[in-house]
């Protein structure tokens, strides 16, 4: 089981980042979870279901995309060393 299966969109907070890649053009965007819930059948989905009911938004794409959550916390270098 991956960490699709066992999240739920709902499970999100409202302002977590969704970032959504197409696998056919490399097309990037981000959407949030609010934004994915109003979407018809959302409510109750699960991630893996979510990746199978977007798709790409560039006019003649349309291919399939994937999804990887993105969060906000601060990145902060390597701060070890050899004794």
């Amino acid at each position: 089981m991956n960490w699709k299966k066992n999240i739920k969109i709902e499970d999100l907070d409202p302002d977590t980042l969704v970032e959504v890649i197409c696998r056919k053009c490399g097309n990037g965007r981000y959407a949030t979870q609010s934004e994915i819930l109003e979407m018809p059948g959302m409510r109750r989905a699960y991630m893996d279901e979510v990746e199978k009911a977007l798709c790409c938004h560039m006019r003649f794409c349309k291919g399939p995309v994937r999804i990887s959550l993105i969060y906000d916390d601060k990145t902060e270098g390597f701060v070890g060393g050899m004794a």
